[in-house]
């Protein structure tokens, strides 16, 4: 009866240990889940393209197919973390792991062929048919939670479940003199840590605003 006992309580206790195991397992794998979140405008590029590939923030840099590289930029006195893409989107890896994305919305760009500095009048100029892009912004970036007069427009702060904060700022049009039109140019900053979000300066206020001060 002794040796039955000592059985039962030993499964008991398997039993007991092997849920306190799943219960520290499960919230890291929801975790794990939640630190590689897609990319802002990935799903959109991915339907462009048709072969339904994201890139994430903190996923490794190596994983950027070739293909989609555009140019190496410089970051300060470095170059190589940090990249354009095919789609316009610069990505920051100073590790070797993607931390920031950065795109920009104009309402109107060159025409195919044809670089900025060649810009000299409105028959260079062409609609960009990305700028529709900006009208779902709160799907997805997340809705805005804070907005603040920056230079001469504003900057506003927008948050994702996922935990991707996206800084958006706003301001006049590039092209805005050709083609006698007012506009608003989009610049989007998104990453998942604050300190890479690239201005500081601005960071504290808006972060306070959305709660996350």
């Amino acid at each position: 009866m002794g040796a039955l006992k000592l059985v039962f309580s030993r499964r008991a206790c398997c039993a007991v240990l092997g849920m306190a195991m799943m219960a520290v397992v499960a919230p890291r794998v929801a975790q794990s889940a939640d630190v590689t979140p897609v990319m802002p405008f990935e799903k959109y590029f991915a339907d462009q393209r048709g072969d339904g590939k994201f890139l994430r923030f903190n996923a490794f840099s190596g994983e950027i197919p070739g293909k989609r590289i555009k140019a190496l930029l410089r970051s300060g006195q470095v170059i190589g973390d940090r990249i354009l893409l095919a789609e316009d989107v610069a990505v920051y890896f100073p590790d070797g792991y993607i931390v920031q994305s950065q795109t920009r919305f104009g309402k109107y760009i060159p025409k195919v062929g044809l670089k900025a500095s060649s810009v000299v009048k409105r028959d260079h100029l062409m609609e960009n048919p990305r700028y529709a892009l900006v009208g779902n912004f709160d799907q997805i970036l997340g809705k805005e939670c804070a907005r603040s007069e920056y230079a001469n427009g504003f900057a506003a702060l927008r948050i994702k479940r996922d935990g991707v904060m996206s800084l958006v700022l706003e301001t006049s049009g590039l092209y805005d003199p050709l083609v006698d039109e007012q506009t608003t140019t989009y610049t989007v900053t998104s990453a998942v840590q604050s300190v890479f979000m690239g201005n500081q300066g601005l960071m504290p206020e808006l972060l306070l605003k959305c709660g996350r001060g």
